[in-house]
């Protein structure tokens, strides 16, 4: 499905007004509209290549040779033909620049998933915090357990875990 600059603009700020994060928003389009992360956390901010570069410039202003469109258009091609791979400063600056975390910007499939001893606190990246730092509940699941001393999600009963740790001499 097409969908222009301009209506994603729309969309981008029609979902923040809901609050929904840039990454929730980029990692929906990067679903839906088959988007590369890069691509997905730029218009998720409604910005062109240009402005992403314009913002750079503006918060790295010593850097040189300035950024221009085109070097965000390299780091978006990768890793096709033309792009160009960004390097881990770069990523952590796009990070940055994006309000996300530098592998947020890579695409790949997501091997955690597999991890089938993942635990509430490992879903932080898919389920997000509050503003409290408190893990937000996802509705679609229903966990049992304990509640939390805060009263967000169950504690995981791991007493028993602390008796088969190794102890070390302090």
């Amino acid at each position: 499905m097409a969908v222009s600059a301009a209506e994603l603009r729309a969309e981008s700020r029609r979902l923040r007004a809901l609050g929904w994060s840039y990454r929730r928003i980029a990692l929906e389009w990067q679903r839906r509209y088959r988007l590369n992360a890069r691509v997905a956390f730029r218009l998720a901010h409604g910005w062109t290549q240009e402005e992403a570069a314009r913002r750079w410039n503006a918060r790295w202003p010593y850097e040189d040779p300035p950024k221009t469109g085109k070097a965000f258009s390299y780091w978006e091609v990768w890793p096709g033909r033309g792009g160009r791979a960004p390097s881990t400063q770069t990523l952590q600056r796009l990070a940055e620049l994006y309000l996300c975390r530098p592998g947020d910007l890579l695409d790949g499939d997501d091997f955690g998933r597999l991890d089938t001893g993942c635990d509430d606190v490992s879903r932080e990246h898919e389920v997000g915090r509050s503003q409290a730092g408190q893990l937000i509940h996802d509705p679609r699941e229903h966990r049992s357990g304990p509640a939390s001393p805060g009263g967000g999600d169950p504690v995981p009963d791991v007493g028993h875990l602390a008796h088969s740790l190794p102890r070390h001499p302090a």
